[in-house]
């Protein structure tokens, strides 16, 4: 299991105000990884006492685990976890991230987690049960 936390600094604000664009970064990790995402993409916009703290946060369930990030514009800042029970390259999810968000400085962490688990990789899922209504591609005219 490996665990990947990225915090992007120096980001470009005006993509971390784009709703859109935050759900495409969302919807290209698990390709990019290689996984199958298996939940409708969730975002939110969420506004705090302090106006500067104001900021997207979401996330994608895949197969193996989650991809999620958090955004604060007045920052240029970015939060992101990419966590999968199955390895992926560290490399280019870093690449990839630092080039999105076009920033400028960026710390990654990385954990091995579950070192001892006898779980053994699963390696495609054969069905996946979605509650009516829900779709896994964005509503452009959702406001928020």
């Amino acid at each position: 299991m490996l665990h990947v936390m990225l915090d992007l600094y120096g980001c470009n604000p005006e993509l971390l105000a784009d709703e859109i664009f935050l759900w495409q970064v969302l919807d290209e990790y698990p390709d990019l990884i290689g996984m199958q995402k298996v939940s409708p993409i969730e975002l939110r916009y969420i506004v705090t006492s302090n106006p500067l703290d104001a900021g997207y946060s979401g996330f994608v369930i895949i197969a193996t685990s989650h991809v999620s990030l958090h955004v604060w514009p007045a920052y240029k800042m970015v939060n992101m976890d990419i966590f999968s029970c199955e390895h992926f390259d560290q490399e280019s999810v870093v690449r990839f991230a630092t080039m999105k968000f076009q920033s400028e400085d960026v710390e990654v962490h990385v954990v091995e987690r579950a070192t001892r688990s006898p779980r053994l990789a699963t390696r495609r899922i054969e069905s996946i049960s979605m509650p009516p209504g829900v779709y896994l591609s964005p509503d452009p005219s959702r406001k928020r």
